[in-house]
């Protein structure tokens, strides 16, 4: 038993023994290369790694830290060749968009359905009179006068064109196709918003409230600026009857909110603009629209009116044309999109604006 077990501890031995000279002979042909390499010749003829490795070896041998120059090789996930390969990108459902400020008139003006591209309506241009007359005069002969106003439904496009493969290979991510219907849809709604508030009115455009020539306007006692003053100023300016409201941007309602009274405080906190009651000034409503113009010289910041005396026509809500044949060679589908809409001032009178002027 004793033999057996020196025998095995031999073998072992021998083993250790070869690895060992193994090692010998491995490190002897590191140290020649090493050797070789240092030589000046070699040394400065090696390229960059070489002259890493050897540096490296020469600070080793001299026990100094050599952390800082040992090249370090291990996979990555931010370079594509070192191991960013195996870690694919996922993206999330959903898209971030930025908001679309839209003028948003539909709550506060009339709707209807049209059933033709026009529509006329019969409207009074000038009332009849009654005078006072003694006994035994005649009665002065008046006349009302009459006129007309068309409603006309003029039409917003879009057109956009992807391919079958990118309908196919986005699927699983995102609904494109639904994805730009309400894209478009949106967008209709931003420009029917900068035509009824801005609209020329020349050619295919709506002719817009703040463009009407019928719609006068008072100035804002400064050059540059609102006053508060104006604000109370125009309210008589509506006959009685209507129901105006007031309608300005945001940023016009920021400097609103930044008039003080003489004392230097705030007009919008002292109660002057409603102060706990919510979109009030003077106890009358007020409705932010993006598109009405900053204040500026010669702008007009501010309309006040009633609303109601808008009329809105829907002629056909958005249609959607899909075209796969026409460019089917080249696998391209097409889609257009059609809204026909219109827009009148029914009562001129009912509205007044406010100029930025002193004269």
């Amino acid at each position: 038993k004793i033999e057996t077990a020196l025998n095995a501890y031999e073998q072992k031995n021998q083993d250790l023994l070869t690895r060992l000279a193994t090692k010998d002979s491995q490190i002897k042909e590191i140290e020649e290369k090493l050797i070789a390499i240092s030589s000046p010749a070699n040394y400065n003829n090696a390229n960059a790694e070489v002259k890493t490795e050897v540096k490296a070896y020469e600070d080793f041998l001299a026990g100094k830290n050599i952390t800082a120059n040992i090249e370090k090789k291990y996979l990555r996930s931010d370079t594509f060749t070192s191991g960013g390969v195996f870690v694919p990108t996922v993206q999330l459902a959903g898209i971030i968009k930025n908001i679309v400020e839209v003028s948003n008139l539909r709550p506060f003006v009339k709707v209807r359905t049209m059933g033709a591209k026009a529509e006329t309506m019969p409207v009074r241009t000038g009332t009849a009179t009654a005078n006072m007359t003694g006994e035994g005069q005649s009665a002065v002969d008046t006349q009302a006068k009459y006129g007309e106003l068309r409603l006309e439904a003029k039409k917003m496009t879009a057109k956009y064109e992807i391919t079958n493969e990118q309908i196919q290979d986005s699927e699983n991510v995102v609904d494109l196709i639904a994805e730009m219907n309400a894209e478009i849809g949106e967008q209709f709604g931003y420009l029917e918003g900068a035509q009824f508030v801005n609209g020329s009115g020349a050619g295919n455009n709506i002719l817009g409230f703040m463009q009407h020539p019928d719609i006068t306007s008072i100035n804002s006692g400064d050059p540059s600026t609102i006053l508060f003053d104006s604000l109370i100023k125009i309210t008589g300016e509506i006959k009685t009857g209507y129901k105006p409201l007031y309608a300005f941007n945001r940023k016009t309602l920021s400097t609103l909110r930044l008039l003080k009274d003489p004392t230097n405080r705030y007009i919008w906190e002292s109660g002057n603009l409603g102060v706990d009651m919510p979109s009030n000034i003077n106890g009358i409503p007020y409705v932010i629209m993006p598109d009405m113009p900053d204040i500026a010289a010669n702008t007009f910041p501010i309309i006040f009116g009633d609303f109601s005396k808008i009329m809105v026509g829907d002629r056909k809500g958005i249609t959607i044309i899909r075209n796969d044949a026409s460019l089917d060679e080249t696998g391209i589908v097409r889609f257009v999109y059609h809204r026909r809409v219109g827009m009148v001032v029914t009562n001129p009178e009912a509205f007044k604006k406010i100029k930025i002027s002193n004269s």
